[in-house]
């Protein structure tokens, strides 16, 4: 497998540990009451809402938004792993801070683009601060987490950049 390959994988991988620990810390938020619905459980909503033609359920809600949740940002991890391939020398801190700038882009498009643009949710420049709050550090969480696995476990598939 070429390095382009192992980079996507690295990334998935990356990208499915990152979102668990940004769900961690969007849990955790709603928990401490700084947000209410998140916007995962707002869009899985929607979707089940728009193909069904009924309201969703509680359990069916919590399903859908967990797995695109997770389908998401391990898909979302991908590309970045593929540009990490491409720049094979980078140390670890400055794949963690491309990852948060990749995730930053990330937030920026779907909260001030596609989700509004699908009247799921207002613009994040008109939604309620904390939960714009909390999802611009749970992005961070990922960028960063993305960028120092993606590091790590591209030096375990090639030692040879280590």
């Amino acid at each position: 497998m070429n390095r382009f390959g192992r980079g996507a994988i690295c990334g998935a991988i990356g990208g499915l540990g990152a979102t668990l620990l940004m769900s961690v810390i969007m849990l955790g938020a709603r928990r401490l009451g700084l947000t209410e619905q998140l916007p995962p459980g707002r869009i899985a909503e929607r979707m089940i809402e728009s193909s069904t033609d009924r309201p969703a359920t509680h359990d069916e809600t919590r399903a859908v938004a967990s797995a695109l949740h997770l389908g998401f940002g391990t898909g979302a991890g991908v590309p970045f792993g593929i540009l990490a391939a491409a720049l094979p020398r980078l140390p670890g801190t400055l794949l963690g801070f491309m990852g948060m700038l990749y995730a930053t882009a990330i937030w920026l498009v779907s909260y001030q683009g596609w989700v509004p643009g699908l009247h799921i949710m207002p613009p994040a420049s008109r939604d309620d601060p904390g939960r714009v709050t909390t999802m611009v550090i749970a992005h961070w969480v990922y960028g960063i987490t993305l960028g120092l696995a993606t590091h790590r476990l591209r030096r375990w598939f090639s030692p040879e950049l280590g």
